[in-house]
Formats: C-alpha cells, structure tokens, sequence
C-alpha cells in the first residue's frame, strides 16, 4: 500500500473545511508556555499550570468555588488585570454587584477599557457571550478577550424570573440546573475555539446527606458545574494574626485587634493540564493585599528542595540555610532555589510524572556547564 503524502494529506483536510472549519493538528491546539495568565500568586500558577509562572489558561473555562470571603472576585480582577498587561480586552458580567470601580482599579485594572455588565438569568448571560464570542471569531480577533462571570450561584433561570413575576410560588424543579448546564456547554466550546480564557466563580456547599463531609465539596449549578470547567479551585480560608515578621511582613489598622489578614486555601478539585487535588497557601493581607510568594516554601519542603531540621533549613543539597526569618528576603537564596523548584514542579506534577524535552535540555546545559 502506497504513502499517502503530506501534499495529498493537506488538500484532504482543506476539501472538508467547509464541514469542520475549527480543524488543526493537535500540536497546533496545545497550550504553550506563553499561553498561561498570572494569578498573583506563584502558589496558584502552580498548582492549575505546573509552573510557577504560569497561571491560568487561554482557551478554557477556570472556575474558583468557594465561600464567602475566599477572594473569589479578588482572583478573578488579579488575572483580569494581568491579561489587560498583555493587551487583552476584558469584559465583566456580575451577578452580584459586587465588583465596583474602586475595587477593580485598586487590583490594578485600568477600568476604563473594561466592558462592565450586570446580568441576572442564565439564559441571557449564555446569549450575550455567545454572540460576542461570534463576532470575536468572525473578525478574526482570537486570543485577544478574557471574559469573567462573577458568579453563576447567583444567576437565576428564566423560568425562575417569569413565576416571580406572575406571584407564583412553585419551587424550581431542576431549570436552574440545564440553564447552567447550557450556558457552560456553549461557553466550553466557543472558549476553545476562539482562544478565549473564561473566568468563573461559584459557591460551594456541604451535602447535608452526608455523615462524614468530603475535602471536595459541592459546587452550586448541578453535575455540568463539576465537569465542564478545565480546570476548578475550590477556595477555603482562615483569618491569620500577626506573627512578628516570621513568614508575612503586616500591619493592622486602627480597630484591627486580632487579625491582619487570612490565608487561602486553594484545592484543585479539576485539572486537565497537571494531577488534580494539588494543594496550596497564599496569604491575603488586608494592608497589602495578595502575597506573591507566600506559600512557596511549603512546597519546597514537600518536594524535597529545602528540608526542615527542627527550626531551621538547609537546602537539597546539605548546605544550612537558618531559620526562615532570616532568609526569606534574601535574594539571592532565592535565586538558586526557585529553578530547582520549578524543574521538580514540573517533573512531579505533570501527568506521568516524567520531564519534558525542553526540561531536559535545560538541565543537560546547566550540567555541561557547570564542569567546564
């Protein structure tokens, strides 16, 4: 049987395009290096991109669940912020009113280029966004929007809105459920098709049913809420007191007597780009906001970077670090830890728990490097 060849090959896939027009190698469909928007938090990068630098990703629906007061909305305006850097144009549908001008500038969006919509039924947010997502995709414009729905607990379906205004009383029986179900089908695809990263935030509840509550809890919108996202946080938190400078440098305000922050919990209950139900820190101050590298050193110890001896660390490699508080703003440690963090993020966490060619080659020259 003869070869078919690559000149045959493409005139095939090009006689179909009529019937599949979104068509392309896989390798063509893959999410790159530089397709990830950062979170504010290294922590968070790495446990929903496997890199420290990553963040979250292009062409998918991230969704952050969680309770009250987990900075759900704060994750969403961080990202917001880092993609509108990269030139990306941003469009907010808020369910809540909770996102104002004031709160949005202050995480660093530029809040007159962001296209602000309140929304109520599930129906009409699914409608509005898959028409902006089409003309996205007619004009050419790929890559170019992030969009974020703050959140879909509070949207309401249409049937739900129209027994309210005829005063009645009946409970909804599961439309609130499909219209969700709905609205991120359609948002799943056209995400990926167009190139478009999705944002959403959910609540998160604890089934009553259950005699022994579960890590993973439930999330508001029924099964499509569980499994249509790419990938899925869920958020917990606890206040945190000042601790004289050992891990978080603070300030409380007048009033503040106990607490001078929280620190978040992030469990990543869905993950289609490196192994699910990875755990990590952040810490959130009310002073100064999000720490970018709280968290890290929980990590490192977990992956065998730096090891704890008592009260104080040394590295892999034997040397003697001291206690945290007297390394923690030392540059220059840093400087030596964090590659061999990431290179053991990515070779531990990545499905199959093997390196990449490009990793590889990066520590063949580092090697061939240091012996000369």
């Amino acid at each position: 049987m003869s070869e078919i060849s690559q000149k045959e090959l493409d005139a095939l896939w090009e006689s179909v395009a009529d019937v599949s027009p979104y068509s392309s190698y896989l390798s063509e469909n893959t999410v790159k290096a530089d397709d990830w928007i950062d979170t504010g938090s290294m922590v968070l990068n790495a446990i929903v991109s496997g890199s420290m630098y990553g963040g979250i990703p292009r062409g998918r629906v991230t969704q952050f669940a969680g309770p009250s007061q987990t900075f759900k909305t704060g994750f969403i305006l961080k990202i917001l912020a880092n993609a509108q850097k990269k030139g990306m144009h941003v469009v907010i549908y808020d369910t809540e009113g909770a996102i104002d001008d004031k709160s949005a500038a202050a995480m660093g969006l530029d809040t007159s280029k962001v296209r602000y919509c309140k929304t109520q039924t599930a129906e009409n947010t699914r409608n509005s966004v898959y028409k902006l997502l089409n003309k996205i995709k007619e004009n050419k414009w790929d890559g170019k929007f992030i969009i974020a729905i703050d959140s879909l607990a509070n949207l309401q379906s249409e049937m739900e809105v129209n027994r309210m205004e005829k005063e009645n009383t009946s409970a909804d029986m599961g439309t609130f459920a499909k219209s969700i179900k709905s609205l991120l089908k359609t948002y799943t695809v056209m995400s990926n098709l167009t190139y478009t990263p999705i944002l959403v935030t959910n609540h998160v509840y604890d089934d009553p049913s259950q005699m022994y509550p579960t890590l993973e809890k439930n999330i508001a919108g029924g099964k499509a809420a569980v499994y249509l996202p790419s990938v899925t946080v869920q958020l917990a938190r606890k206040p945190m007191k000042d601790d004289g400078g050992k891990t978080v440098d603070d300030t409380k305000s007048a009033s503040q007597k106990s607490f001078s922050g929280v620190v978040i919990r992030a469990l990543t209950v869905k993950n289609r780009f490196v192994k699910q139900y990875l755990e990590g820190e952040m810490y959130l101050s009310f002073a100064t906001g999000l720490d970018k590298y709280y968290g890290i050193v929980d990590i490192m110890k977990g992956l065998g970077v730096v090891v704890l001896n008592g009260a104080t660390y040394s590295d892999w490699k034997g040397e003697k670090l001291g206690f945290f508080k007297q390394w923690r703003k030392k540059s220059e440690v840093w400087d030596y830890l964090l590659p061999e963090l990431e290179l053991r993020i990515k070779s531990e966490w990545a499905y199959g728990n093997k390196l990449d060619t490009e990793v590889l080659d990066e520590v063949d020259d580092s090697e061939e490097e240091s012996d000369d």
